[in-house]
């Protein structure tokens, strides 16, 4: 039947994803809290806060509303600041004239502050009595600030002695480097299928998202897919409490102008959302 159908569903969303990809794995924890306020039976806004703990941590707060004019159809906005380490980082170095290897770069490790604006509309259905079907389309659009970090160049020279071939080292040279301000457009599309019957504190749901860049310049180009399986337990009218595992599939081109899954990224979620 249907519902045990829908228990299949999280299992199917994933096998393809899995079974194309190609590179690391990168576990991470996120947590989030919210704040939500209905103003009236249309109007609702918010606050957030986000703490992702992964290769790359972030921090980000923000604040957002939503108008649904109609029952089944609802439009939102809102903007979030988002502060992101870059982990430090080393890039081997090759000779501009003879290609061979001499040296590297290390690059340490910086903080960057980003500010993103969105606007989604989202369509819903319901099936069964139980079943809840949304459709989310979302542009987003995210600024990074420029940026400054320091770059330490190590070079060594290929030289024969008594032992035979050695790489002698000069002293490290250390600059001050600039990462120029940089924008980012964005559509994403979100499936996402709940578990909704009337006085049951669970919600279990299924969400699969595509990320679109819309950078100007340059045709729409999918880099990343998101798949999330959770449940969302609603305390009493004002407390609620979310868990979901979260797998995320980057995309990048090669070479030969074919895509593939390089990066995964395995988050466990969790959040709480206070609403009065």
């Amino acid at each position: 039947n249907m519902r045990k159908s829908l228990l299949i569903l999280p299992l199917l969303a994933l096998m393809p994803l899995a079974a194309h990809a190609e590179g690391d794995d990168e576990g991470a924890l996120w947590t989030e809290i919210g704040i939500q306020k209905s103003v009236n039976k249309q109007w609702n806004v918010g606050l957030e806060t986000e703490m992702r703990a992964q290769k790359e941590a972030r921090w980000s707060i923000g604040a957002n509303t939503t108008y649904k004019p109609i029952k089944y159809f609802k439009l939102g906005a809102g903007y979030n600041f988002l502060y992101r380490k870059s982990p430090a980082e080393d890039k081997p170095h090759y000779d501009k004239d003879d290609g061979k290897y001499d040296g590297y770069n290390h690059d340490e490790k910086f903080w960057s502050p980003r500010h993103r604006l969105y606007f989604d509309a989202t369509g819903t259905v319901k099936l069964g009595g139980w079943l809840r079907i949304s459709l989310r389309e979302r542009y987003q659009f995210t600024r990074r600030t420029e940026v400054t970090y320091n770059r330490t160049k190590y070079r060594c020279e290929e030289k024969l002695t008594h032992n035979g071939l050695e790489y002698v080292w000069d002293d490290p040279e250390t600059k001050e480097r600039t990462k120029p301000a940089e924008s980012d457009h964005i559509l994403r599309s979100r499936l996402k299928l709940e578990y909704d019957k009337k006085h049951c504190p669970w919600g279990p749901y299924l969400s699969v998202e595509t990320h679109n860049s819309l950078n100007s310049g340059q045709k729409m180009n999918l880099e990343k897919v998101r798949t999330g399986i959770g449940c969302e337990y609603k305390i009493n009218k004002q407390h609620s409490v979310s868990f979901a595992y979260i797998f995320t599939a980057h995309i990048h081109d090669d070479e030969d102008d074919h895509q593939r899954l390089h990066e995964r990224i395995h988050a466990a979620s969790i959040g709480y959302q206070f609403e009065f």
